[in-house]
């Protein structure tokens, strides 16, 4: 992966596929889809290219308590507890919220624990955070996902809360943010459609029944702005070394 000041260029086939020029470096990016799409192996190879070459990632694990998340980026083959130790690797904790009672940190890669009921003071924490990490033009923030603040908030408040999350980190900072999105449900569709227009960039995951004998999936990058990017489906799935392989490049 080669870095600049202002864009993110991150290696393997797909990614250097989709976005030649790289992905503008102040962006707020959607990742939306179905249970089962590939939005998590798309975000989890991203993360792991990052580390690849030093730049330290933020992760707000929503959906999944730490441990979980832990294992699926090591499902990629990759260490991430070697980048705990180098102090690139961060997770913030918005799950054991629900777990009653005293409990102990997840996971050694926990730096600080959320309540995503409580926005603000999500939003702050993870700020300071960035900051005390040296995170300025460089790093990103996993949001994964937004769905669990629509359990909490109507759509306007989530709205108020991306436009606060992209003014005060994409842009004041230099940090992109790659958030997913679950669109199973009518309410996360809609909430997609609400949001769009507020972000800089959205990329739509599904299934691909390209691959008889193994799983595949296609991406699609609906809007980004700043860059060049392929239009179109894109067909990829996981080679032998855990990769992101091209499938077919581009279809209607």
């Amino acid at each position: 992966m080669s870095l600049t000041k202002d864009f993110v260029k991150i290696s393997g086939e797909l990614f250097e596929y989709l976005f030649p020029e790289g992905i503008p470096r102040n962006s707020f990016i959607i990742i939306a889809g179905k249970g089962g799409s590939g939005k998590s192996v798309f975000l989890i190879s991203i993360v792991k290219s990052l580390l690849n070459r030093g730049e330290p990632v933020l992760y707000m694990a929503l959906d999944d308590d730490p441990k979980t998340v832990i294992q699926q980026i090591s499902a990629l083959n990759f260490n991430v507890v070697d980048y705990v130790k180098k102090g690139l690797f961060f997770i913030v904790d918005g799950y054991s919220y629900r777990i009653r009672g005293e409990h102990r940190k997840m996971h050694v890669s926990v730096i600080a624990e959320v309540d995503p009921q409580n926005m603000q003071h999500t939003i702050n924490t993870v700020i300071t955070i960035l900051d005390e990490n040296k995170f300025i033009d460089r790093g990103v923030l996993v949001i994964d996902s937004l769905n669990e603040f629509l359990s909490h908030y109507k759509q306007e408040e989530l709205v108020e809360y991306v436009k606060d999350m992209r003014a005060n980190i994409s842009k004041a900072r230099g940090v992109t943010i790659l958030a997913s999105l679950h669109t199973s449900t009518q309410v996360a569709k809609d909430m997609l459609n609400y949001v769009e227009h507020c972000v800089d960039g959205v990329i739509i995951a599904r299934r691909s029944s390209l691959a008889e004998t193994q799983t595949s999936f296609k991406i699609l990058i609906k809007r980004m702005k700043g860059v060049r990017h392929q239009q179109g489906w894109v067909h990829y799935a996981l080679d032998e070394y855990r990769e992101l392989k091209i499938l077919h490049k581009v279809t209607k």
